[in-house]
């Protein structure tokens, strides 16, 4: 019997899969406990008019990024490092600093989306790498100078 998995089932498959299990085992657990639908002809409707729409708004969604991005691309933010009288730097640069950055941008992104952050400790110019979503990634600049 096929069905269509509302929720994950482990070993079986995603929310959304259609996959093909026992008859008792299908309308004894999985569609008493709501972990799937039968995958009749108006459910199997249903589900692929969800499946396009989700396309769609990932579509959208990923356009939007896309000009996000495009955006900010190679935009330097600066930053100012407290330093000692011998030279040496007190604390670092830090990936919430980077957002705050971003916020006055009005660019809300969150600490886990910035990949590859060096760790910035001094002054110079640094390349920091912000995984928007998946499909999106865009480079941006540190210049930090000392205070």
């Amino acid at each position: 019997m096929k069905v269509i998995l509302i929720k994950e089932l482990k070993g079986k498959g995603k929310a959304g899969d259609i996959i093909d299990v026992n008859p008792n085992y299908a309308s004894n657990v999985l569609i008493k406990q709501g972990i799937a639908k039968e995958a009749n002809a108006s459910n199997l409707n249903d589900h692929k008019g969800q499946q396009e729409a989700k396309v769609f708004h990932h579509g959208e969604m990923v356009k939007s990024y896309q000009a996000l991005a495009d955006k900010i691309k190679n935009k330097i933010y600066h930053f100012t490092l407290n330093v000692g009288a011998n030279g040496k730097a007190f604390g670092s640069i830090t990936k919430q600093e980077i957002v705050n950055a971003l916020a006055q941008d009005n660019i809300k992104i969150e600490k886990n989306q910035i990949k590859d952050f060096p760790s910035i400790k001094s002054v110079g110019q640094y390349k920091i790498t912000l995984q928007l979503i998946k499909e999106v990634s865009v480079d941006i600049f540190a210049n930090v100078n000392i205070k």
